[in-house]
């Protein structure tokens, strides 16, 4: 799930079925704008979350992606959470 901060931020939650979640932010840089402290969203858990949950669901991520689309900015956040799902490997995602 991604929650969107005015378009500007994004909050990705994640869970799988084994009761595994990662968390992570959308377009840091905006979001230290809207003084969002950026230590309660660390970046190499989110990725060993991503990863591990892509893995989880039988999809192929992209590491790197995955990285760039949770410390990238963008001009709005839901360019990302879409970057971010294809990273992910989810069939159809752009």
């Amino acid at each position: 799930m991604v929650s969107f901060l005015d378009s500007d931020v994004g909050f990705v939650e994640a869970l799988t079925p084994g009761g595994g979640s990662w968390e992570g932010l959308l377009n840091r840089e905006t979001a230290e704008s809207y003084e969002i402290p950026l230590e309660h969203f660390p970046v190499e858990p989110a990725v060993a979350g991503a990863l591990a949950w892509s893995a989880a669901a039988g999809l192929t991520p992209d590491e790197e992606a995955i990285r760039q689309t949770l410390t990238g900015a963008a001009l709005f956040a839901d360019q990302l959470s879409a970057a971010l799902l294809a990273a992910l490997g989810l069939p159809g995602a752009t």
